[in-house]
């Protein structure tokens, strides 16, 4: 059996009474063979020293009053070395030295009580090494996580960048025709995406879509549908804007093109408005039907039949025409709203249940001067539920606003040798 190796030191520079100690630990130790005690003075106790020690008895006059006993007690604590203080006096109480984790004898106890607390110390001392192994291992562990956690966060903020660049940066306005947008992923990238994109001089398109799922397969997803969306076609000097229900079929063939072995799905809705006429065509494909409110309060859904992109191959979307009027607001919004205002009298279980509140909240909004202004107010309203800032799914709403009919708000597209010849939509 390795012995084991005891140092005694005496804070007061009383070498003589380490010695003595050292022989009575020797005298009294049962096994002799099983035991090495050395004397050292304090400032011998160096790293080096300490590695090669398993406990340490500090002689000392009053600890209290000691300058030196903390600062050595925390050496040896910082090398793993257990630690007695022999002091004179009653050792009952609490001192500086049990605070800082040493055991605690008085000098004049009998030989079997200091013999049998180093023993107590030693065979602890082996768990205890053992512990502090672990515990530094962990550390380590701890550390190359929170450097992985920190380089997961920094790919997450990137990959959200990344995404909003793929949204609108500026909203069209024509002819009287607003238009607003709120997008708020409930974590660093959304799986849901829009786009509101003037077409010509009379059109604007806009477009909604939620990929099935969260995160960054979601989110990825977004991307490919943004890539994918064709609204409209150029052929030399003429183009042609696309039905909104051909928009989707070809987006839906689009999608399952690019499936490999895991199948995805994702909801969509596209419009087009002509602002000059005020005629809106729109198609759906298994997305949330948009709501119309008009300035008497009045509101309907707009269904279609299609169903979600990326399942079947042969898939047909509907597809409807409806005028609109001055003071009309079209709202076109992910799942996400279902649970956005929750019921705040239920349980946990009833406040994540999808409600129809709302379209309550969207309907007190007839009466706003603008599309930003409705935006503005939903937000503030999210803002206010209860739970806000651990939203359950991304949410994403589009207004657009029928204001008065006006001569258009920008000056009509010059784009050099560009003519109309061929146009679909009214």
């Amino acid at each position: 059996m390795v012995p084991y190796n005891i140092v005694v030191t005496a804070l007061d520079g009383s070498r003589p009474s380490a010695e003595a100690l050292r022989t009575r630990l020797q005298r009294a130790w049962r096994r002799p063979p099983d035991l090495i005690v050395v004397t050292a003075d304090p400032d011998e106790l160096d790293e080096a020293y300490l590695s090669r020690t398993d406990a340490c008895v500090v002689i000392t006059a009053e600890p209290e009053k000691s300058g030196a006993v903390l600062p050595l007690l925390a050496v040896l604590e910082e090398a793993g070395v257990a630690a007695l203080v022999m002091t004179a006096g009653d050792p009952v109480g609490e001192d500086e030295s049990r605070s800082a984790g040493a055991l605690r004898r008085s000098a004049d106890c009998d030989d079997a009580v200091l013999t049998a607390t180093l023993e107590g110390m030693l065979h602890r001392q082996q768990e205890v090494l053992r512990l502090r192994r672990e515990a530094a291992l962990t550390d380590r562990f701890q550390g190359g996580l929170q450097n992985e956690i920190a380089r997961m966060h920094e790919e997450l903020q990137l990959a959200a960048m990344v995404q909003r660049e793929f949204l609108p940066r500026e909203l069209p306005r024509l002819c009287g025709v607003e238009f607003a947008a709120l997008w708020r992923p409930a974590h660093y990238v959304s799986g849901d995406i829009y786009d509101i994109a003037r077409l010509d001089n009379d059109h604007v398109g806009v477009f909604i879509a939620d990929a099935v799922g969260h995160g960054v397969p979601a989110a990825l997803m977004t991307m490919i549908i943004c890539r994918s969306l064709t609204t409209k076609i150029i052929t030399g000097n003429t183009y042609e804007l696309i039905e909104p229900h051909e928009v989707l079929s070809q987006l839906n063939q689009d999608l399952i093109r690019r499936q490999g072995r895991t199948t995805r799905f994702a909801t969509a809705a596209y419009a087009v408005v002509n602002c000059r006429s005020r005629m809106m065509r729109f198609a759906g494909a298994g997305h949330p039907p948009p709501l119309l409110v008009s300035a008497d309060g009045a509101s309907r859904q707009l269904e279609t039949e299609g169903g979600l992109l990326g399942v079947f191959d042969d898939e047909q979307y509907d597809q409807i025409e409806l005028p609109l009027s001055v003071g009309d607001r079209l709202f076109l919004y992910s799942d996400g709203f279902e649970q956005a205002f929750p019921d705040t009298q239920g349980d946990a279980y009833r406040r994540r249940l999808p409600n129809m509140r709302y379209r309550r909240e969207f309907e007190k909004l007839r009466n706003a001067d603008s599309a930003q202004r409705v935006i503005e107010t939903i937000g503030q309203r999210l803002n206010d539920q209860q739970g806000s800032l651990h939203q359950i799914d991304d949410l994403t709403l589009l207004c657009m606003r029928a204001g008065p009919l006006v001569s258009a708000d920008e000056p009509a597209d010059r784009s050099a040798g560009t003519v109309v010849r061929s146009l679909r939509l009214s």
